[in-house]
């Protein structure tokens, strides 16, 4: 029991404990360090994967992996792999090898190294092989954003997602329009601007058409001194509206949510 002074001259900080605040700053992220050096991406060619350079977190543990760095795949059978990457705090080591498994991925050992000491198994690639051959398979890594990274990220997220988007309108007959590529849950989220000849705009929230049985409304608007009403239905993904007079082109619809 004690005090430890860890950011002071001649301050003596172990491993332990500049990782635990590495992995705090990391956002408890475990992971690839995007946007720093090359990513350690790969490439394969004559059964050799090539990593490029980039850093790599792993609860606070750091492991820079040099450019150019090999491993070969013997094409020996039918198997599926993953090119690892093990971080060992038992005996304090890491090494680079292959994990393979018939019929499917291999299973990973992902020790939570912040309150134990073991081996946690970081998936650089994965790949399938043959006899004859050997071919790079999709995998979704693990990567670590900076703080810039995340906050534009969600400022990108938030922008898109209030945004008036504008539907692309097909024609079905005079008065009658309809637009594809949603879904009840976006329509129930969304508020609609239905624009008729350029000039009158018909607003309404989309969770209007769920209110009743058959997932459709009906909404009056004012057009030249008169009133109508706008006949909206959906169905399958598809928004169909149709004015109150077929002299009343609609000429845009946008949703905002």
């Amino acid at each position: 029991m004690g005090l430890q002074k860890i950011t002071f001259e001649g301050g003596n900080v172990t491993s332990k404990i500049d990782s635990d605040l590495y992995h705090f700053l990391f956002s408890s992220d475990v992971g690839i360090l995007k946007g720093l050096k090359s990513e350690v991406s790969y490439t394969l060619a004559n059964n050799t994967i090539t990593l490029s350079e980039g850093y790599v977190s792993v609860y606070g543990r750091i492991i820079y992996i040099e450019n150019q760095t090999t491993i070969g795949v013997t094409s020996d059978s039918s198997k599926y792999g993953y090119v690892v990457l093990g971080i060992n705090t038992t005996d304090n080591s890491v090494s680079l090898y292959l994990k393979e498994q018939v019929g499917g991925y291999p299973s990973l050992t992902t020790t939570n190294l912040l309150i134990t000491d073991g081996l946690y198994e970081l998936v650089l690639c994965a790949y399938a092989k043959t006899t004859t051959s050997v071919t790079l398979t999709s995998y979704s890594r693990k990567l670590i954003s900076n703080d810039k990274g995340r906050v534009d990220a969600l400022d990108d997220e938030i922008f898109n997602h209030y945004l008036p988007v504008r539907k692309q309108l097909t024609l079905v007959s005079p008065g009658t329009y309809r637009f594809s590529g949603t879904n009840s849950e976006e329509l129930r989220e969304s508020i609609l601007f239905v624009t008729i000849n350029n000039h009158t705009v018909v607003t309404f929230p989309g969770e209007q058409m769920f209110l009743f049985v058959g997932s459709n409304t009906s909404i009056s608007y004012r057009y030249a001194s008169s009133d109508y009403s706008l006949s909206v239905v959906y169905e399958n993904g598809i928004v169909t509206l149709t004015t109150g007079n077929t002299t009343h082109n609609i000429t845009s619809v946008f949703m905002k949510k």
